[in-house]
């Protein structure tokens, strides 16, 4: 069982290993992480929504991927890959995906450029992400703690069952 702090200490080892690989191979980042509640982030569901966004992705960059690791921390499952595109053309495919997939709002897709900054909605003029619950903006409810850590798991549970039933009928 992992700790918060365990969480924060896997943020800063793959913020630091995300800078060797653009160091290393001179383009951009995108990260895959389930948005799961709590310390507990590895689970069936983060799993396997983790792995329904890295195919989506692979098929959308398939020869544009240079570098693709997917691991398990603290953090939950992880995806991290090394894309020869520019940054800005995958975060707008990471922004679509978020805003447009039956599970997009379970994720976070974090684009990083050739320099390793980050590029977020508002470099598009976007606002920060909504609440799964409520329509206030997300980071305001974690901060807050607003939600129960049952109200969200219960909104990704659901909505991974819409997705199954959508495309596979079960």
């Amino acid at each position: 069982m992992y700790t918060a702090e365990d969480i924060l200490l896997g943020r800063e080892r793959r913020s630091e290993y995300q800078k060797k690989l653009v160091k290393q191979y001179e383009m951009p980042i995108l990260v895959i992480r389930v948005n799961y509640p709590g310390v507990n982030k590895d689970n069936h569901y983060s799993q396997e929504i983790t792995k329904i966004m890295e195919q989506m992705v692979c098929e959308i960059f398939s020869y544009s991927i240079h570098y693709k690791i997917m691991t398990t921390t603290a953090e939950g499952p992880l995806v991290i890959m090394s894309i020869n595109k520019e940054a800005r053309e995958i975060k707008e495919m990471a922004l679509n995906i978020e805003d447009n997939h039956i599970l997009g709002r379970c994720v976070d897709l974090d684009v990083y450029d050739e320099k390793a900054k980050s590029i977020s909605r508002s470099d598009f003029g976007l606002d920060m992400r909504k609440c799964y619950i409520c329509d206030d903006k997300a980071h305001n409810c974690v901060r807050s703690k607003k939600h129960s850590k049952e109200e969200v798991e219960g909104f990704i549970k659901s909505r991974f069952a819409e997705y199954m039933e959508k495309f596979y009928g079960k």
